[in-house]
């Protein structure tokens, strides 16, 4: 059986051929070309367009019995019955409905109904509230299709507008106990005139539409997996959904995942509570990660710097660096300031730019340590922890990470590790084991942290906290 999972990530498309007999595989990755300066709001019939090309390439030759998809949580796009764009993709780090989120978050009533009906935080991350945006920019929602980059893929691929619990966890309109689509939220909304995609399992499949089939260069009528999220499907890739286990990634944003038996809501509204393929999660993510760093080594080494080159300039050693607030994309967990800004405290004029771009690696890091201790004060320690990402490509900053959590990680070598989970869910849908031998990982290379360390990143953490807390825009911020 031969599977190709395709996945439209944040910035990249990527492509995975995986042959179950043989247990061998391909991968390919191509960055999107995005028109326009904001890369938050996309065209998504190019993406998909972009998607499928990949796609192409990887299953030449092949013999396709099953397509699985991946994207990305929290993305928005209104459509007509014939998939025709009304609106672009709004991706998750999109913040149009920053200023609407602040005045519901001005209710404590609200904001805490909204929060334990959905398992999602007031923010302008969530679908939910790109809708109220964007009819209070006078769009009509009525009859319009509310679709994500995934389930528009899907949609293009199978003439179906299908999506799935886990994918459906992350728009503020699934209930996190039911997992249905929560028409009280809808009623209060006044969102009944919008057309939700199609609840169905994990595990259902729709046949290839001839038109997709030829973009793909395969057969017609092969199963199409309904889509997974990246986030969630991470978690299935590097097998960690038993409660206790952590999944930890760190690329373009940052996200601590813990599985979970039940939704588990935070007492200080700090955490998410969502759906992977396998289960229920209880996380918090931050806008501000490898996006951060993008924008660091751009504007002090400029573009055609290598991060290679970069790496021997950093140093455990450095003290008094500058504190990085890392809200250049507004904020997420804890805080769900979408209002928040970012920048660099306490500059000196001995500072170096090594010294100002070594305080972004930190600050990234206080600020998912920040959410880390949200997670383990509802859920307790985690029994496992696996980093992933952008993160592991720079030893500086991954011994970093150890060192300021306290805690041992073990790092996944997958590079792909959402790929590698659509392929596993691909493998259950088809009654195989999804724990097929080629997907396994020889014994994980485990970071420890240095306990010599812990008190100067004890320090580094409580300058951060109080540059926080002293930046904190004006608004209530509600502890039950």
């Amino acid at each position: 059986m031969i599977i190709l999972a395709l996945e439209a990530s944040t910035t990249s498309a990527k492509a995975m051929l995986f042959d179950t007999d043989s247990g061998l595989s391909t991968v390919r990755a191509r960055r999107f070309e995005v028109a326009g300066p904001d890369a938050a709001v996309r065209d998504g019939d190019a993406i998909y367009t972009q998607t499928m090309a990949l796609g192409r390439e990887s299953a030449a030759g092949q013999d396709v019995d099953m397509i699985v998809l991946s994207s990305t949580w929290h993305g928005l796009t209104l459509r007509h019955d014939d998939l025709s764009a009304v609106t672009p993709v709004m991706e998750w780090p999109y913040t149009g409905a920053q200023d609407l989120c602040a005045r519901l978050r001005a209710d404590e009533a609200f904001t805490w109904w909204f929060y334990e009906r959905t398992g999602c935080m007031v923010n302008a991350v969530y679908p939910v509230f790109k809708l109220l945006h964007l009819r209070e920019r006078g769009q009509s929602l009525d009859g319009l299709l509310a679709l994500d980059q995934p389930s528009l893929i899907f949609a293009r691929m199978t003439g179906r507008t299908w999506t799935n619990p886990s994918l459906a966890s992350g728009t503020g309109l699934l209930n996190a106990h039911t997992a249905d689509w929560d028409e009280e939220v809808i009623s209060r909304f006044d969102l009944s005139g919008v057309r939700l995609p199609e609840l169905r399992a994990v595990t259902d499949t729709a046949p290839l539409r001839d038109d997709a089939a030829i973009l793909l260069g395969v057969r017609a009528g092969i199963p199409v997996l309904t889509p997974g999220p990246d986030g969630g499907l991470s978690q299935v890739g590097d097998l960690a959904t038993a409660p206790g286990d952590m999944t930890f990634s760190m690329g373009t944003s940052g996200a601590l995942r813990f599985s979970t038996l039940h939704p588990s809501l935070s007492p200080t509204l700090s955490t998410w509570s969502y759906r992977s393929p396998a289960g229920a999660l209880s996380g918090a993510a931050t806008s501000g990660c490898g996006n951060c760093v993008d924008w660091a080594r751009e504007r002090l080494f400029g573009q055609a710097a290598d991060y290679s080159e970069i790496e021997p300039l950093m140093s455990a050693d450095r003290r008094e660096s500058p504190v990085f607030l890392p809200f250049l994309f507004g904020e997420r967990s804890p805080g769900w300031q979408d209002q928040r800004r970012g920048g660099l405290m306490d500059l000196r004029p001995e500072h170096t730019r090594a010294d100002m771009y070594q305080s972004v690696l930190e600050g990234v890091v206080y600020s998912l340590f920040h959410c880390f201790k949200e997670l383990t004060a509802l859920n307790g320690p985690p029994r496992r922890i696996v980093l992933s990402g952008g993160v592991l490509s720079s030893p500086f900053w991954t011994q970093l990470t150890a060192d300021v959590f306290g805690a041992e990680m073990e790092t996944s070598a997958r590079q792909h590790s959402s790929v590698v989970g659509a392929v596993r869910m691909g493998l259950r849908t088809a009654g195989l084991d999804d724990r097929h031998p080629a997907l396994e990982e020889s014994e994980p290379r485990i970071v420890r942290p240095r306990e010599e360390r812990r008190a100067q990143y004890d320090e580094g953490f409580a300058r951060y906290l109080d540059h926080y807390a002293r930046t904190e825009p004006t608004e209530r911020t509600f502890v039950r």
